[in-house]
């Protein structure tokens, strides 16, 4: 059974994270007998609008102050990269495996993180902080490598990119926010509609490819859950700071 995201707590740049992750799933199952359509094709053509739309929001944003953060999270993504990689050609091979097993983790997010839109970059690095952090395997592997340092810089370059955006482009989104607010909602529409036939053909034993593909959604939908939960935690905990700081 299909694992929903949770849609009420996503941003334009999950819903882009989670579209093209989805999308390309589906592309993967499609076969001469099983073509997904017309889901397919109508959840192509809201990922294209939601894209456009995306990119009007993010060109918004682009303030010095923005910009700056980007390019230091960028290099700082660049930075954690090479260490990985320095460390994947270690002699010492509990630290090579390890830097393998992290270049491996950054990699299954696609080439290429930091030249992605903006807020799009955002999205796949938390979802790549979740991995790392919630997972026994990479969390040895990173201490393994003594790479912790070099996590944790990347995380503080992401959360001083994110703390940017939000100071220099909440008052800037106006009507767009308006418009990437009705393509995120058309787009989750289209989701809920293909999820519930992929339901009712694996309640029909039809081709395992539908159970599958499935258990890949559901993946994704965990993941994507487990970021929006740990923003909803940290932003409580940051209203909470400032109830207690004006007492």
């Amino acid at each position: 059974m299909i694992k929903y995201p949770l849609f009420y707590r996503m941003r334009i740049a999950e819903y882009l994270t989670f579209t093209a992750r989805i999308y390309s799933l589906i592309m993967n199952a499609v076969s001469d007998s099983i073509t997904m359509e017309p889901f397919k094709g109508r959840i192509e053509k809201s990922k294209i609008r939601l894209e456009e739309s995306g990119k009007k929001v993010n060109t918004q944003l682009l303030t010095i102050n923005v910009t700056d953060c980007d390019s230091r999270r960028d290099q700082s993504m660049i930075a954690f990269t090479g260490f990985a990689e320095a460390c994947s050609k270690r002699l010492n091979t509990t630290v090579s495996g390890a830097g393998k097993a992290i270049l491996n983790e950054i990699g299954s997010y696609g080439s290429g993180i930091i030249r992605r839109p903006m807020l799009e970059e955002s999205a796949i690095l938390l979802a790549l902080f979740a991995k790392i952090n919630n997972s026994p395997f990479l969390t040895d592997c990173l201490q393994q490598m003594r790479g912790e340092q070099w996590l944790e810089e990347l995380e503080k370059a992401e959360q001083d990119f994110t703390e940017a955006v939000e100071e220099r482009g909440n008052a800037k989104l106006d009507r767009n926010a308006e418009i990437s607010g009705e393509m995120c909602k058309e787009i989750r529409n289209e989701f809920e509609a293909f999820f519930k036939y992929l339901d009712v053909m694996c309640d029909l034993n039809s081709d395992v490819a539908y159970a599958e593909l499935v258990k890949e959604i559901n993946i994704v939908s965990e993941e994507t859950n487990a970021i929006l939960l740990q923003r909803a935690g940290r932003n409580s905990k940051n209203d909470g700071d400032e109830i207690g700081g004006s007492e």
